[in-house]
């Protein structure tokens, strides 16, 4: 998977070896993800820190996956979104992938965890 995907994964669900924050943020309500947030990246980072101190230093640990997460939550929602389908539209196993660990319960984990740091990064 690419350095862009890692990084998403890396920010927003700690997916073990690539899988996707891209789809899991896109299957939650609107609104409810960090697909769709309109926090800056500073403030998903400083939510990060201070609700999830062991992801951030597993993030903190790869500033490459870092600052691709920053590059791809800088974007606006329309073209996070746009970048998520060509990447679901291009990787049909990453896709599939997901698809089949959609409802485990590390995924509905990584899920919470979303949104609780797009839910509360705006107090930050």
């Amino acid at each position: 998977m690419t350095r862009f995907v890692r990084a998403t994964v890396a920010l927003g669900s700690l997916v073990a070896a690539g899988a996707l924050l891209i789809p899991a943020t896109a299957s939650a309500q609107p609104g409810s993800g960090l697909l769709e947030t309109t926090c800056s990246f500073e403030q998903i980072d400083a939510a990060v820190h201070a609700q999830f101190p062991e992801f951030a230093a597993r993030l903190d640990a790869h500033p490459d996956r870092k600052a691709k997460a920053q590059e791809f939550l800088s974007l606006p929602v329309d073209q996070r979104k746009q970048r998520a389908k060509e990447f679901l539209d291009t990787h049909p196993e990453a896709k599939a992938k997901f698809e089949q660990r959609r409802d485990s319960p590390q995924a509905q984990e990584r899920r919470e965890k979303m949104r609780t740091i797009a839910d509360t990064c705006h107090n930050y």
